[in-house]
């Protein structure tokens, strides 16, 4: 399967910061064992119900907003502009491609037959699994939405407004969205971007507001003609405090009920949008304490859609052969389970340190384009043969 990586790039080319992509991976690390531990240990063991667990499975909540947020402001960061200051069209439309390589990527993992010949005879429940909005399509729809605003709204300003709007827009419409039977009204695939109920985990409402608000900062992130890591700090421990206080005093003042706060109100949304700034400006404020692995986590960060696939890969399979999570699906000790996730994240990221060796070597365009005509071939007789 073809991984779309990013080239390793300078700080000084692209407008990126070590900070955000160094707390881009550190989520990334975390969901990662997240997800090991939820799909391979014994509810037993792991009772999200009871502490610590329950504070745990909160924390599990946060970090797709970290990586969204980060996300969101890297678009806005990296996003050149000629010199009329209008957005670039040719970043746009290689932005289009790689949300187009992300959605295909997401659905392969979890292609519903061995064979595209089969696909006829996969039963609906196998669909609507099949088309359940992971982040991958989530990040795919999100990043394509960017692109809309960007080709609608050219200039800096105006981009920055848009975003802002759209972004707190889409967190306050999200109770009123989840109110209507999507699936009732729009066929499987669709539904499944505005829609929990069939089994979705990252639906449009309300995770793509933390990539617009993402963006957002990221425009003001680029007026900064000072000290911007100063500049993510403060915005990250004063903003990201305000809103996570603002959002508590909200949410016990509010009859809500029984709704959960996360998942359908735009108060769940401040919350977590607070706690994802608290930490990237936690992570900025002690990079230099670990300056001995800075370069690794850059890099990490860099390649972090990268290192979800290939765990992801390790941990549950493809289509065509199975992994640990599907043979062994809750039935490990927690001991066993941490286990698993050290091997599934050293392997990971060992993966991801021969391929940049690899490509250090093999610079040669023809020889990547081989590569990739290689595996191109491969998967296509896998879904034919």
């Amino acid at each position: 399967m073809c991984i779309p990586l990013e080239r390793p790039m300078q700080q000084a080319q692209t407008n990126r910061l070590y900070e955000l992509d160094a707390a881009k991976f550190i989520a990334m690390l975390l969901m990662m064992v997240g997800h090991v531990l939820d799909a391979l240990v014994r509810p037993s063991e792991l009772d999200v119900t009871q502490l610590p667990w329950s504070a745990w499975h909160w924390w599990r909540g946060i970090t797709a907003p970290v990586f969204l947020t980060i996300s969101g402001m890297l678009f806005a960061l990296t996003l050149r502009r000629n010199e009329r200051g209008r957005a670039d069209r040719t970043v746009l439309r290689r932005r289009v491609i790689r949300a187009l390589q992300l959605a295909a990527i997401g659905y392969l993992l979890v292609f519903p037959a061995r064979r595209i010949f089969d696909l006829p005879f996969v039963e609906e429940s196998t669909w609507r699994a099949a088309v359940q909005v992971n982040i991958l399509q989530l990040v795919s729809a999100s990043l394509l939405l960017l692109v809309i605003l960007a080709v609608l709204f050219p200039r800096q300003d105006g981009f920055r407004r848009a975003v802002l709007i759209v972004g707190i827009a889409i967190a306050v419409a999200t109770p009123l969205v989840h109110r209507i039977a999507w699936y009732e009204h729009l066929p499987s695939l669709l539904a499944a971007y505005v829609s929990y109920e069939g089994g979705s985990l990252f639906p449009i409402f309300p995770f793509s507001a933390y990539m617009l608000l993402g963006a957002w900062l990221g425009c003001w992130l680029t007026l900064q003609s000072g000290d911007r890591i100063r500049w993510i700090r403060q915005v990250g421990f004063f903003g990201g405090s305000a809103l996570v206080l603002v959002g508590a005093l909200v949410g016990m003042w509010l009859p809500i009920g029984q709704v959960d706060l996360y998942r359908y109100t735009p108060i769940g949304v401040g919350i977590r949008q607070g706690v994802a700034l608290l930490f990237i400006a936690t992570v900025s404020l002690a990079l230099p304490l670990l300056r001995s692995a800075q370069s690794l986590l850059v890099l990490f960060g860099k390649q972090a859609l990268a290192v979800y696939v290939l765990h992801l890969l390790l941990l549950f399979g493809t289509p065509w052969f199975d992994s640990i999570g599907r043979t062994h699906f809750k039935m490990l000790s927690l001991g066993e389970g941490l286990l698993a996730a050290a091997a599934i994240v050293v392997t990971t990221l060992g993966s991801i340190l021969a391929w940049q060796r690899v490509r250090s070597v093999v610079t040669q365009p023809s020889v990547l384009r081989l590569l990739r005509v290689g595996v191109a071939v491969a998967l296509a007789y896998l879904l034919l043969a």
